[in-house]
């Protein structure tokens, strides 16, 4: 089963994504705030896409990116940025594969998790000691 971390505050959403993501043979690690994500992202052996809520408690998106950045492997974590107003995000990060906006388009949501999955594959054909 693939690993997706859910950082999102909206206990509605979040419920209906761990579904959804179920469905479709995820395990998804779901945080209601940008501290407890940080904290889950911090536990993981390997790098896992993230769906992040931009607007959150604890610490919001930007505060949530810089943290996973800082992680030993932090800039392998692909993140998908979900927010209902794109006008407050900044220009993005390189480890962003995309933004979805609210309310999400399923169809738009499978496509970057099946960018976020080439990635991390790409990550893994790259050997460390050549």
């Amino acid at each position: 089963m693939r690993r997706l971390l859910v950082v999102e505050d909206d206990q509605g959403i979040r419920e209906a994504l761990s579904d959804l993501l179920e469905e479709l043979g995820y395990q998804p690690l779901v945080a209601n705030d940008g501290g407890r994500g940080l904290e889950l992202a911090r536990e993981q052996s390997e790098p896992c896409p993230v769906l992040l809520d931009w607007r959150l408690p604890v610490l919001d998106g930007a505060a949530f990116l810089e943290g996973l950045r800082s992680l030993p492997r932090g800039a392998e974590f692909p993140v998908i940025l979900s927010t209902a107003d794109r006008s407050v995000l900044p220009s993005v990060d390189v480890g962003v594969v995309g933004v979805l906006s609210k309310p999400f388009d399923v169809d738009a949501l499978l496509g970057l998790l099946d960018e976020a999955h080439r990635r991390l594959e790409g990550l893994a054909g790259i050997s460390p000691s050549s």
